[in-house]
């Protein structure tokens, strides 16, 4: 059985010529992060990116949203309990900040 990260490749290849380099970057469903990665990789992700036509960005998220999701799939069954129960508490804790953020306050006394 292929890795997602092999098919992933294989999709690239065959849509090499595609003509649209972008990706959603501005849905809800979307959170941007910043992280450092060596010189060496961001050139061979850059020369990817050039390549296939594709944002740099969005292909950099892609291939770390692979990795993340199989990452996941190789923790322990209890660990894993354990980091559904924080994500839990971080998702409660987000959409707290968000109630607290929509507040209406119409004004007058």
């Amino acid at each position: 059985m292929e890795s997602k990260i092999t098919q992933f490749v294989k999709q690239l290849l065959a849509a090499k010529q595609a003509e649209t380099p972008h990706c959603d970057i501005s849905s809800s469903q979307i959170h941007l992060i910043n992280t450092p990665i060596s010189t060496e990789l961001f050139h061979e992700l850059e020369s990817i990116s050039s390549e296939y036509h594709r944002d740099i960005n969005c292909l950099a998220g892609d291939l770390l949203a692979l990795a993340l999701k199989e990452a996941i799939e190789h923790i322990p069954r209890k660990e894993k309990a354990h980091l559904d129960k924080v994500r839990h508490a971080h998702e409660v804790e987000e959409a707290e900040q968000l109630k607290e953020q929509s507040v209406y306050d119409a004004g007058g006394t």
